[in-house]
């Protein structure tokens, strides 16, 4: 059943219709049936923060309560957890990946420059002490021979019974050296046709060291290209004619020689004297025989290597052996 409100005065309605409800009155309540009454909550005093007891650490031998984990306990990793996250890597840029492959060809190169350098290094140290073991060994023959007074020419050297074919061609110096110790070649092209005549001259102008040396041309005076040519034997099996000049003997000194490199020092030139010969080289004819002549070029040297007390020679200069030799080089 609705509750109903206190009546309202009687008015009529002006349109035959039921009158509007009355407003209730101010001091109408509802009554407490079945429903409580309403009260303002009672709100409490906020009250000062403090601060939360500093934490103490746990006995020893405390244990945490059945069913928590022991005490340090940490998370073993399973099959179907996921690895820790990391950063993929940095991608290089173009011009760093060049930057490195230039940076590596260039240490490669100063690597192999290095290596190098040592290895020639090493290998003229090992050339260095060889020749200083060459030049500083006790000659075996005498180093000069004091000038006596001849009344008659030097004796010649000892010629073998006669010349002998060798077996095979001229193929270097070493074989053309070989012609002016009795040996010839019937590979080489005769002294025949027309001049002029290619020759190499070997010289031996050390007592100390007799080894032949093969000159590799003879200054001549201002000729045709054809002429000189002859007197610079590029190929040695062209050779038709081989000189040969001997020291023979040494006597007074000519003059002296100052160095500066590596020390300064003076160094004295005896004169010297020579045999010189003239051979064909494809039958080993003697064509020239002059058993004593005297070396004219005195000109210092700018390199000299002498061992022990050795001293410069005079030399046949190559005026002389252009005088010597010219008439078969130029046989027509």
């Amino acid at each position: 059943m609705e509750e109903q409100g206190p009546p309202a005065p009687g008015r009529p309605p002006t349109d035959g219709t039921q009158p509007p409800p009355a407003p209730p009155d101010p001091q109408w309540h509802r009554p407490p049936v079945g429903q409580p009454q309403w009260q303002q909550p009672q709100w409490l005093q906020p009250v000062p923060w403090q601060s939360p007891p500093a934490w103490q650490q746990p006995p020893a031998g405390w244990q945490p309560p059945p069913g928590y984990p022991p005490v340090n306990w940490e998370p073993q990793p399973t099959g179907d957890q996921l690895p820790p996250f990391t950063a993929p890597p940095a991608k290089l840029k173009p011009w760093a990946i060049v930057l490195i492959i230039v940076v590596g060809m260039l240490l490669s190169t100063a690597g192999y420059v290095v290596y190098m350098w040592r290895v020639v290094d090493s290998t003229a140290k090992q050339v260095a002490a060889l020749d200083d073991d060459r030049w500083n060994a006790p000659p075996t023959r005498p180093t000069e021979v004091a000038p006596t007074p001849q009344t008659s020419e030097p004796s010649a050297p000892s010629e073998p019974a006669g010349p002998r074919a060798s077996t095979y061609p001229v193929r270097d110096d070493k074989d053309l050296a070989r012609v002016c110790d009795g040996w010839y070649y019937p590979q080489s092209p005769k002294f025949a046709g027309k001049a002029p005549h290619q020759i190499s001259v070997g010289v031996v102008d050390s007592v100390a060291l007799p080894s032949r040396r093969i000159l590799s041309s003879v200054s001549v005076p201002d000729l045709t290209e054809s002429i000189w040519q002859a007197w610079i034997p590029r190929d040695p099996a062209k050779s038709q004619l081989v000189g040969c000049v001997d020291l023979v003997k040494t006597g007074g000194t000519a003059k002296s020689c100052k160095f500066d490199d590596p020390k300064p020092e003076t160094v004295v030139m005896k004169k010297a004297t020579y045999r010189v010969r003239l051979f064909e080289a494809a039958t080993g004819k003697q064509l020239l025989d002059k058993a004593s002549v005297n070396g004219e070029d005195e000109d210092c040297p700018s390199v000299v290597f002498l061992m022990g007390n050795e001293s410069l020679l005079s030399q046949v200069g190559d005026r002389q052996l252009y005088e010597f030799y010219r008439p078969y080089v130029m046989k027509k």
